[in-house]
Parts: structure tokens; sequence; C-alpha cells
């Protein structure tokens, strides 16, 4: 069976992205992160935990070993195709998430080892998020979220949360905008309310506090000098 044909494949993924995420692996919030019915989420639970991939800790969900490998395999999937898609399909970079979900269902381990081949092994897909077992793994441990930089740093976007590319209309500003892994970003102004003024390959820009909740950035430096970054509550 390829992997995303498992009947709870899409849950198992959304569990491995809630834990990328830090979000607590409870039902409750599985239904959420799906947009589903508690109902939905507690069937696929129980199938879940039925075919020895996951297991209850109190009201807690954990992978077990082969859900943990599974999991992986599903994300890594998704995350090449979103590549395949952009970079050789040229589909837009605000609908490669979406369609990868189409996708992704159909991808064999020799299929996956020629998109390997043919992108180079990715370490992270083209949201900024890792790709499970790349050859080169990524380390995204400096990164802080949007929200914590303060006016007046200079920053560069490194990934978005995968909750935001469940969000076509999200995804296509955040396109339009430039707001994409890699674009520098001057921090103007930051409202009471959370609201972000930023300047972005020469526009301004203006994001609400979900949407600075959601990227998370590194300092931006030029050559030869340290980068800075003001904390909001600094």
């Amino acid at each position: 069976m390829v992997p995303a044909e498992h009947p709870a494949a899409a849950y198992l993924e959304a569990l491995y992205e809630m834990g990328e995420e830090g979000i607590p692996l409870v039902q409750a919030r599985l239904a959420e992160w799906l947009g589903v019915s508690a109902a939905s989420a507690s069937e696929a639970v129980k199938r879940l935990v039925r075919d020895g991939l996951v297991v209850n800790e109190g009201r807690r969900l954990a992978f077990t070993e082969a859900g943990q490998r599974l999991a992986e395999v599903l994300v890594r999937r998704h995350r090449l195709v979103e590549h395949f898609l952009i970079r050789i399909l040229g589909l837009p970079w605000h609908r490669a998430h979406e369609e990868a979900v189409r996708w992704e269902k159909v991808v064999s381990d020799e299929v996956e080892a020629r998109f390997v081949e043919l992108l180079g092994d990715p370490a992270t897909c083209p949201h900024g998020n890792p790709i499970p077992g790349a050859a080169s793994p990524v380390d995204l441990s400096g990164l802080v979220r949007l929200r914590d930089v303060g006016p007046g740093s200079r920053v560069v976007l490194r990934r978005l949360t995968e909750d935001l590319e469940l969000d076509l209309e999200v995804m296509r500003f955040l396109e339009e905008s430039g707001l994409m892994p890699g674009a520098e970003i001057e921090v103007r102004s930051v409202a009471p309310d959370g609201a972000f003024g930023l300047r972005v390959g020469g526009r301004d820009i203006a994001l609400g506090a979900h949407l600075s909740d959601n990227l998370w950035v590194e300092p931006a430096a030029p050559p030869g000098k340290r980068a800075v970054v003001r904390s909001r509550t600094a």
C-alpha cells in the first residue's frame, strides 16, 4: 500500500504537522486543525490506534515507531511534490500545498527517489518547512516569530506554518505581497493590536496579528555587519 492510501493518512500527517508547531496532540486540536467534526477525528484516531500507529497517553496522542515512520513518509512526499509542482510544472507558489494534497496520494518509492534526484534533495519545502529524511537537514532553531520582532528590525522570512498553507486566499496574499521564504522585511511599525507595518521589496504591506504569529524569521545583516533584531518586549 502507498502510505497515503491509509484511510486515516490525512490525520497522521496532521498530527506530525501539529507536533512541528508545538501544538498539543489531542483530539480536539486535531479536529480544529483539519476543520472536521469531533466525531470524525475520534473515528480516525481509533483507526490509527487499532493499526498500531498512534497510542493514547492520557488525553494526549503519541506516535508509535511505525506511526512516526509513516508520518515522515507522508510529509516528505507532500513537500517534495510541492517543489515539483512549482519548479518543474510552474504552478503558482500559493497553490502548491492544495494541489500536493492530491498528488501525494500516488507517489511510490520509485517516484519519490526520482523527485529527490530531479530536485536536488531539498532540505525544506517551498514554504520553508523541513523535509524529513533530507540528506542535509536544516537548522531552524534560531528562528523567531515575526510577532516578537520590534519596529526598526530587518529580518529575513524563512518559513510559514502549515496552518497558513491551509488557507488559499492567505497564501495568495502572501505571494502577491512577496512574503515568501527568502524575502527581506523591514518592520516599520507595530500597532497595539499586533498589526504590523512592513516594507517588502519596495512596497508597504499591512499584516494582521494572526499572520505575524505564523511567520518565522531570522535577522538580516548587511555584508560584514552584525544583524540586530529589536524585540517588542525590550
